[in-house]
């Protein structure tokens, strides 16, 4: 039986000076508005003045880029159970904090009950505890009839959706009184900080602990049928009904709904470049809900010993259904369906495959009564009572295995040669390896330019551009909708005042699979229009409101690549601003950050009407990279996002990659480049951002042009903080 030793879960080494950096470097946290963050500190930085508390060594720690394996080390039930056990504490002092055992001396208090059109509503208070001063109290809607019935637990009180629906369904409701205050009722846990001072569990985690406490009154009711208790919640409730699930064996089946972050997002997946919520701004802006010590992961995600995916593991092999919006503003449709694929794997290894599902509906974070309605449909089938077809709700369902059944690609790496940074230079080479790299474009006609701004454009970008609100408003910028590509649409972004020709700038958006470009957009537009440029911004495909056109891509275009069709897309984006008579097609740059700076490089590589490129954090390079554990390597591009497909050929032979983001930057030059390159990026390691670095400076000091290139160090985390963009901006008013 293999033993999960503990030795990760107390760091004994203090961090180095640029942890310590990277620390002062994090916005500063709030003080909850609602609840505490323990009984001392009023937020994360009293807790860390008080505690002594600093960052762990994270060097000391491992590096799982990829998400962790819950099965790994496992083979028999036994080392399973030992596993489930390891990987509880690691959320115990990380995540959450600890929970006080089970209480011994709990007693139920009824405090009323009455009759509602047939059902029962009853009252009770929960004490228990040390002298019973913990109280908790709950709510029971029972339906009519003998009994015994499935239970539908929640804090969600009755003034918010949910608990009727169940009832109608033959459930009993439970309500248990501990969440946020803004839902309409006074939290019961805020009161277990005093009556448990010795435990440090977060604000989730006595939510938590309070479904446990409500489930230790249910199982002794005679109504109750005890192997049927399913319990749910909403965004932050639903963070506190997945771990309630993850750590009492008693729930029978949970539904994770729209928790996002700290729920069915996996960390690894919240960070900056995925625009949603990141581990910073989850923990400053609400520093009670997790144990202080999570924020020493914001940028270091892939130090955490777990990660939600590990969760999601100790619910298995019971009901667990991961439920979002795929085009909700904090969502991440592709960490969800990563988190699935490993959890999946948990499931058939238990024996259970079907008692898990994955549902991400259209929409935002709202949930209408046809949701609730298919939860408790997972309920009855998991419980049962009913059995209604896997729920399984793919958006991009993209698999490199299955990229490879469809287009039928066999590539062997032994016919590359071996190559080194630098190494190459020839343009009609380099540009053909590229253009292999990408796929096979398909022949395509140009799109009919307009010349004229204020021209009505004939394409849409269809409703979810409603739900954000494009084109974007200000005050600073005017804006119009520009068709282009193959029946495209982007919206152009120009000064509200003057005339002339203005400069162009084409935003290139990062992994923002819900929003496409428009989340956290409007500031920089606005510092680019005030620097006198237009911008032009457009989703590429698989994000925004082309995020369902990517799940079918590699059906229709199974030779091509994603990676293939943004350039392509850029590129035609382009020339539909070129050709308006108020851009001067002479002054283009194409700026972005992450996915959007890698498609910036790579369109200006094939592109001479490039002007420029201003790159933040989006490439290093792909020979030099080390790849698992450190990062995720050339599986980044070929198993993970679905960008470039052929690189997963190379994976064991990433010296024979047939081409490198040194070899576009070669194509670049000697026009401009800014690349702002972190120097804590988790994805880039200092190693391969100097390798590409110095390949490049060879190439443009032998063109004659060594004060175009310019690279930038901040000592930061991978993200675009207003400093980043400021240097941006500047940059990009000096090339004009």
């Amino acid at each position: 039986m293999r033993t999960w030793t503990l030795l990760l879960l107390i760091p004994t080494v203090l961090a180095g000076q640029e942890l310590d950096l990277l620390l002062e470097r994090l916005q500063p946290s709030r003080k909850p508005h609602s609840g505490r963050i323990n009984a001392h500190d009023a937020n994360w930085e009293a807790w860390l003045q008080r505690s002594g508390e600093r960052f762990p060594n994270l060097r000391v720690l491992p590096s799982w880029a990829m998400l962790p394996d819950s099965l790994h080390g496992v083979s028999t039930p036994e080392q399973w159970e030992a596993k489930r056990e390891w990987m509880r504490n690691q959320f115990t002092y990380w995540v959450y904090g600890k929970m006080p055992p089970a209480p011994t001396n709990l007693r139920a208090v009824v405090l009323g009950e009455r009759q509602e059109n047939g059902v029962t509503v009853r009252d009770v208070r929960l004490e228990f505890g040390p002298g019973h001063k913990a109280t908790l109290r709950l709510q029971l809607l029972i339906p009519p009839g003998n009994g015994p019935f499935p239970v539908f637990l929640t804090n969600h009180p009755r003034t918010r959706p949910w608990v009727a629906t169940a009832v109608r369904r033959g459930y009993i409701a439970c309500i248990y009184f501990a969440a946020d205050p803004i839902y309409g009722n006074d939290d019961d846990s805020d009161a277990f900080i005093d009556v448990y001072p010795e435990y440090d569990f977060s604000c989730l985690a006595r939510w938590a602990w309070a479904a446990m406490r409500a489930v230790d009154h249910l199982v002794t009711l005679p109504e109750v049928a005890r192997d049927k208790i399913g319990i749910t919640g909403h965004s932050r409730n639903g963070k506190q009904a997945l771990l309630a699930a993850a750590f009492d064996d008693r729930i029978g089946a949970v539904v994770a709904s729209s928790g996002n972050t700290g729920e069915g997002t996996p960390w690894r997946f919240t960070s900056d470049p995925f625009a949603n919520e990141t581990i910073e701004q989850i923990t400053g802006n609400f520093p009670h809900w997790f144990h202080p010590r999570l924020r020493f992961f914001a940028g270091r995600e892939h130090k955490l010993p777990v990660d939600q995916n590990s969760l999601f593991a100790l619910v298995a092999p019971r009901g667990l259904l991961l439920a979002s919006s795929y085009s909700e503003h904090q969502g991440n449709s592709l960490g969800f369906e990563q988190g699935y694929r490993d959890v999946q794997r948990v499931y058939n290894f238990l024996g259970k495959p079907d008692n898990v599902g994955l549902s991400l509906r259209p929409g935002e974070h709202a949930t209408t009564a046809d949701d609730i309605e298919r939860y408790v449909d997972f309920f009855d089938t998991v419980f049962g009572r009913a059995h209604y077809p896997k729920f399984e709700d793919w958006i991009h369902g993209y698999t490199f295995e299955d990229w490879q059944r469809k287009s039928g690609e066999k590539i062997d790496p032994a016919q590359w040669p071996q190559r080194r940074p630098g190494e190459r230079t020839d343009p009609a080479a380099l540009r053909k390896d590229l253009r292999w790299l990408l796929g096979e474009e398909p022949a395509g006609v140009d799109f009919p330019n307009r010349t004229e701004l204020d021209a009505p454009s004939r394409t849409s970008d269809g409703w979810l551009s409603l739900i954000y609100q494009r084109p974007l408003k200000s005050p600073r910028f005017k804006a119009t909708a520009v068709s282009f590509g193959d029946d495209l649409m982007a919206d152009l972004y120009y000064p509200p005042h003057g005339g002339g020709k203005w400069p162009l700038v084409v935003w290139l958006h990062a992994y923002s699979y819900p929003t496409g470009y428009s989340r956290y957009a409007r500031p920089l537009i606005e510092r680019l229009v005030g620097e006198g440029f237009a911008v032009l911004a457009f989703d590429q495909i698989g994000f925004g409101t082309r995020l369902p056109g990517a799940r079918r891509f590699y059906d229709r275009y199974p030779r091509w690549s994603l990676m293939g069709k943004m350039v392509a897309d850029t590129r035609a984006a382009i020339s539909a601003a070129a050709a308006l008579e108020a851009i001067d097609a002479d002054r283009i740059y194409l700026a972005g950050y992450s996915l959007g700076s890698h498609v910036a490089l790579l369109t200006a590589a094939l592109d001479e009407r490039v002007r420029g490129v201003a790159a933040v954090a989006g490439f290093t390079s792909f020979r030099a990279d080390p790849g698992e554990p450190e990062t995720e390597g050339l599986r980044h591009y070929s198993h993970i996002h679905g960008l470039l497909p052929r690189l997963g050929f190379f994976l064991t032979a990433k010296d024979r990659v047939p081409f490198d983001h040194d070899e576009a930057l070669a194509l670049v030059a000697p026009r401009p480049v800014l690349w702002i390159a972190p120097e804590f990026d988790r994805y880039a390691p200092a190693q391969t951002v100097e390798a590409v670095a110095t390949a490049a400076r060879a190439v443009y000091e032998r063109r004659g042009a060594k004060a175009a290139f310019t690279l930038e160090r901040p000592r930061d985390f991978n993200r675009f903080p207003v400093e980043t963009q400021r240097l941006l901006v500047d940059w990009l008013a000096r090339q004009r």
